[in-house]
């Protein structure tokens, strides 16, 4: 919910006057002549546009706000018993405006009014007369006739002097949906503002209806049509072409004014989702226009004629408008897309970082924690322990919430759950069966979820199964240990790497589309150097290029009497940040763990294996 906004203004400027001059000065003077022309769009916009500056002073003064197309909103007053209107910023220059009290200004006079805004405590209405005529015009208007009115020979002949013919003529339904009137054998049109009071009239000359210029306006024509219902409408150049738009189509076609695009026009069509723009006498003014409006939600048409000379050539314009192209490519973004979202990311690096292990604090010091739509690939020659770490690994981020699906095909269920369970409890289970069904009605309890595959599966029945259980389950980590075992046998060795290639595909798709973390198992090639390396996994180089983290399970011999081997984990692969470097897994066989136990014990060999570790193992940074 959008905190209170209160405003006060002691300056006559942001408190609109009734007059009419005041009132619609985001479309100039209503009495100005018509021939007079003026920008649609301001011929020198701001190279960087103020939505930046204005959410940061918003923060600031703990005014919460909610953005949209082109403005930012926020409550004009901290009324508890009266519903309050909206003030809309606009995100190019900063200015703003509410349509129920009439207050408006510029961005500089909303910052120098913040003092006194918690003074006002309602947003009054407010109240216009429903006919803002001056006296000439208002006589014109009076003493013409509405179209039902007439009789409908005097309606053809007077729509003949203005070009059209039996075959392609207006309906007396289009013409009365937007308030066209007769007066002394011509066609008055209305032009209304957005509350659907009548502020001026057209009065259509038919000497001037070939004439390819489009009349020029003082305020948008078809305002009286639009409405909270609609979703998509069509800006066309003149009231002509708005007529035949609308006629043909059934959408909502508005003629543009010729008076600068101002905040005021911005609220009017702030709801709309989809907006089609027929300028096709100024191509460069419709990118323009869309770039105003949010090209996100702009559609082109490109028509060699304009929307009335299709009409009368007998053109099916429905086909045009559905013809027409998006504005903005939706796989191509600028910099000022994602320029907020990098800001987020800096000042709140740990949260974008994803879940932190508890049981593997090395592991969070270097990938920083565990992230949703990631691709993690675990390697490790044979025996390592690559299950048990995994089992470990994932049991971590479960025991804090992030429900899991783990698939593995090697070994069977519930022998996993065995070794999860004793890692959950760090007691050897079989010693201590007295504890064993206080820590299974525990275990029971954490989002863990086992696939029943065992063995040989297809690739699309794991896909599927994944898929589900994101739906109902809101899985967000899916383990596959391993990949192997969806290959099958009955390839070819180049077949194999194709098939492989394929699986890291869908995997890859899979994490990205679902928001879901996947960490797959895939064994390396036999080599002969103890060391493995991402060129020792097995297949292509897909694999690395579509993970986003390789782990590496290592084994090094050491050059002690007793010899054995020590196994420390390599974090070969870090896309979110870049850092690499490994630690020491050292194996509790009673916890079955390669965490340290979250008890203190004195274990003079734990630290005879770090010192040696440290001195035979860099760690890399």
């Amino acid at each position: 919910m959008l905190s209170a906004l209160i405003f006060r203004s002691t300056s006559n400027y942001l408190f609109v006057n009734p007059s009419i001059k005041q009132l619609f000065h985001s479309f100039n003077s209503i009495n100005a002549p018509l021939s007079v022309k003026q920008p649609l769009i301001d011929p020198n916009p701001p190279l960087v546009g103020q939505a930046i500056e204005i959410k940061e002073f918003l923060r600031q003064n703990s005014i919460s706000f909610d953005e949209s197309w082109t403005c930012i909103k926020a409550l004009c007053c901290r009324s508890t018993n009266k519903p309050s209107g909206f003030i809309h910023i606009g995100k190019e220059r900063g200015d703003f405006a509410c349509l129920k009290c009439a207050t408006s200004g510029t961005w500089e006079d909303f910052k120098s009014q913040l003092q006194n805004l918690r003074s006002r405590t309602f947003c009054p209405k407010a109240s216009l007369p429903l006919i803002l005529l001056p006296d000439e015009e208002r006589d014109i208007w009076g003493k013409s006739k509405a179209i039902a009115d007439c009789d409908k020979d005097v309606l053809d002949i007077t729509l003949s002097r203005y070009g059209f013919n039996e075959e392609y003529t207006l309906s007396t339904d289009t013409l009365q949906r937007y308030g066209l009137r007769i007066y002394q054998d011509q066609l008055i049109a209305p032009l209304y503002d957005a509350d659907r009071s009548l502020v001026n009239i057209v009065v259509l000359d038919p000497i001037c209806q070939t004439n390819t210029k489009p009349l020029k306006l003082t305020v948008p024509f078809g305002l009286n049509l639009l409405s909270a219902r609609n979703a998509e409408i069509m800006l066309v150049d003149s009231i002509w072409d708005a007529l035949c738009v609308y006629q043909t189509t059934g959408k909502v076609a508005i003629a543009l004014p010729s008076a600068k695009f101002s905040i005021r026009m911005n609220m009017i069509f702030e709801h709309l989702r989809k907006i089609h723009i027929w300028c096709s006498n100024d191509k460069a003014l419709a990118f323009r226009l869309a770039n105003v409006l949010s090209p996100h939600r702009c559609f082109m048409i490109t028509y060699p004629m304009n929307a009335q000379g299709a009409f009368m050539s007998g053109h099916n314009l429905k086909t045009i408008m559905n013809e027409s192209f998006a504005v903005i490519n939706k796989c191509i973004e600028q910099f000022d897309t994602f320029r907020d979202l990098i800001r987020d990311e800096l000042l709140q690096r740990t949260r974008f970082a994803g879940l932190t292990w508890q049981r593997f604090p090395m592991l969070t010091q270097i990938l920083k924690g565990h992230r949703a739509g990631e691709l993690t690939v675990l390697t490790g020659s044979t025996g390592c322990g690559k299950t048990t770490f995994l089992s470990e690994y994932s049991l971590d981020l479960c025991l804090q919430g992030l429900s899991t699906l783990f698939g593995s095909f090697e070994i069977q269920t519930h022998r996993l759950a065995k070794v999860m369970l004793t890692q959950y409890s760090g007691l050897n289970l079989s010693k201590n069966m007295d504890a064993f069904d206080k820590f299974a009605d525990q275990f029971a309890r954490i989002p863990m979820f086992f696939m029943t595959f065992h063995g040989q599966e297809s690739i699309d029945k794991v896909i599927h199964t994944m898929g589900n259980a994101v739906a109902i389950h809101d899985i967000k980590h899916v383990i596959i240990d391993n990949l192997q075992f969806m290959m099958g046998m009955d390839y070819s060795n180049g077949d194999r790497f194709f098939k492989q290639d394929t699986l890291i595909h869908r995997f890859r798709n899979f994490a990205t589309n679902n928001k879901c973390h996947v960490t797959i198992v895939i064994h390396p090639r036999k080599e002969e150097d103890e060391g493995l390396t991402i060129s020792s996994i097995f297949g292509s180089a897909k694999v690395s290029q579509e993970s986003d983290n390789i782990l590496i399970i290592q084994q090094k011999k050491l050059s002690t009497a007793n010899g054995g081997n020590i196994k420390y984990l390599q974090v070969a692969k870090n896309r979110f940040d870049g850092q690499l470097g490994r630690f020491a897994l050292r194996f509790d066989k009673e916890r079955l763990s390669f965490s340290r136990p979250a008890f203190s014990r004195d274990d003079s060999n734990i630290e005879s294996d770090d010192h040696e570790l440290r001195q035979s193992i860099p760690v890399e940074q």
